[in-house]
């Protein structure tokens, strides 16, 4: 009969999940995972099974997280006043040395794109998740008249992913959080959008 699992899951998947954001899939190794997680390598194993599962966790918890920041930001407005609500959350209000990592999802597309076409692709698909909660913001601003445009919202929420992608990439830069504001407002009003609050 084998052993149960004795450590707590939830902080050893977030130690991982720090882990694999600092330093990526590739550099991260299973020796490395298990001193920060505090776990032997049969619990590894027993409870998410290899590197490469645990990293898909890790990356589903990732969007999983950044969707709910987003999801807030709109339950505190119900208005597009959650985009810029949600890059000062995501980006200006974090350590500087949290914001400087990016974003996991994006750095995995730029780490694995010709590496591994599995672990690229989750985490696109784990982007098209954040930006399909963009869609549905733009969406209900057009039905109630706050945002008259003749761009659908599919259309505003793939650039506006795209301002999110660029904004974690100068995150890595170790962009200032008055230049990253500062970028961050032009990108909004060219969306005709408010600014960061």
């Amino acid at each position: 009969m084998a052993r149960p699992v004795e450590f707590d899951r939830d902080a050893a998947l977030e130690a991982a999940m720090r882990l694999f954001w600092a330093q990526g899939y590739l550099a991260t190794s299973v020796e490395e995972l298990l001193k920060a997680m505090g776990i032997a390598r049969s619990s590894l194993y027993a409870a998410f099974g290899d590197k490469r599962s645990l990293f898909v966790e890790v990356l589903r918890l990732f969007s999983d997280r950044t969707r709910a920041m987003f999801t807030e930001a709109w339950a505190e407005t119900e208005s597009l006043e959650a985009v810029p609500r949600f890059f000062r959350t995501t980006l200006l209000e974090v350590p500087r040395r949290r914001a400087g990592r990016g974003c996991l999802m994006v750095n995995t597309i730029l780490e694995l794109a010709e590496v591994d076409a599995g672990l690229s692709g989750l985490a696109t698909k784990e982007l098209a998740r954040v930006e399909a909660a963009f869609t549905e913001c733009f969406s209900r601003a057009q039905a109630a008249g706050e945002y008259p445009t003749e761009r659908s919202a599919e259309a505003l929420a793939a650039h506006l992913m795209l301002v999110n992608q660029g904004l974690r990439v100068a995150s890595r830069k170790r962009t200032s959080p008055s230049e990253l504001g500062e970028q961050i407002d032009t990108a909004l009003s060219l969306l005709e959008l408010p600014g960061v609050p």
